[in-house]
């Protein structure tokens, strides 16, 4: 008992929210907020998931990353959100003995991994757009070539940069209860603690944000500079600027909803890290609504792309406005000729204004 008495001394600095009291206030509301994006974010993602998978016509590489990411959306649905909900109740405590630590191992390890996954696949959408839009005839980066080659890369990627969390979480006990908490012994705890959140930092959220913006900054100039073929006139000049504006604007929301939804998080584990009196003078109700931001952007990426993305706007409504799935699939098949024929046939300022419109919202 005195050895682990020692190893939980040790980490008592980072685990002092299990002493602090959260009131019945702070627990509704965020059992409340967390059950709204739990909802959001399971219907969201397997809408999304069912419209790419039923539907030939949805299924190019930039959807099937999609896939990718929501179902990293529904592990953190699964894994995280009720985790959280658990710990304004609970916080610390858990199971003890042998199930007990491989469970506090591995629940955390999911939904690690699965925050993890969610990011490399927006990464890996952006540089496909980027690719498609500016340098289509180029050869592309071997992630970039095979839906196979993209979700193999996103998940093992995933594993790696999150597999410490297979070593750092164990289960300790004093003479009250069970714990599930972050320890790197033999290492010093709050040294390896920092470092680890350093990679993090700048793996999965510097560097991302970094290459999404690029990406889609570099798409969004050469949208905007783009010539339209044809006749010019001023209803194709009026046409060809809304959808510019259109585009652009989808293309900041991604950008700034990723930021938004990853910032207050990464400040929490900065402040608990490095300053941690600051940190724990915060009410828990700042904190774990910081928390619930980073959780909300699994419910909120995929709704922005049914809301804002004509193509899955469409889809759905072929597949919800069909009595079957099979009906959906036979639509989705003759209606992806007949348009084919459709295009051929048109002529003149209409086919450039359509194709400009179709190209601007396929960018994103």
């Amino acid at each position: 008992m005195s050895q682990v008495n020692v190893t939980l001394s040790r980490v008592e600095n980072l685990t002092a929210l299990s002493g602090i009291k959260i009131d019945t206030t702070t627990k509704v509301t965020i059992t409340v907020a967390y059950g709204i994006v739990f909802l959001a974010a399971l219907l969201g993602n397997i809408v999304v998931i069912c419209l790419v998978l039923k539907l030939p016509s949805m299924r190019s590489l930039t959807n099937m990353l999609l896939v990718n990411m929501c179902v990293a959306n529904l592990l953190v649905t699964l894994f995280a959100m009720p985790y959280s909900i658990l710990y304004v109740f609970l916080q610390y405590r858990w199971l003890s003995g042998h199930l007990g630590n491989v469970t506090c191992k591995l629940a955390h390890f999911s939904y690690a991994l699965s925050i993890a996954a969610s990011i490399f696949a927006l990464l890996l959408i952006s540089l496909d757009r980027y690719y498609a839009v500016l340098h289509p005839f180029k050869r592309r980066p071997l992630l970039l070539r095979s839906t196979r080659c993209a979700s193999l890369g996103i998940w093992i990627l995933s594993c790696i940069f999150m597999s410490p969390y297979l070593f750092q979480f164990r289960v300790i006990q004093d003479s009250f209860a069970s714990y599930c908490i972050i320890s790197w012994s033999p290492l010093d705890n709050v040294t390896a603690s920092q470092i680890y959140y350093i990679i993090v930092f700048v793996s999965l959220y510097s560097l991302p944000l970094t290459g999404i913006g690029l990406a889609y900054s570099l798409i969004g100039k050469n949208l905007w500079h783009r010539k339209i073929p044809g006749q010019q006139t001023i209803s194709n000049r009026r046409v060809a600027e809304r959808s510019k504006r259109k585009v652009v604007r989808m293309l900041i929301v991604v950008v700034v909803v990723f930021a938004v939804c990853w910032i207050p998080a990464h400040l929490m584990h900065f402040l608990s890290y490095f300053q941690k009196e600051t940190y724990f003078s915060l009410p828990p109700l700042i904190l774990l609504l910081f928390y619930w931001c980073c959780h909300a952007n699994s419910a909120i990426s995929p709704w922005l792309f049914l809301i804002m993305h004509h193509n899955f706007r469409q889809g759905a409504r072929r597949l919800f406005k069909r009595p079957s799935w099979q009906a959906s699939l036979q639509h989705s098949s003759s209606t992806h000729i007949a348009r084919g024929h459709s295009l051929m046939s048109r002529q003149g300022t209409v086919m450039a204004n359509r194709k400009q419109v179709d190209n601007a919202n396929e960018a994103v």
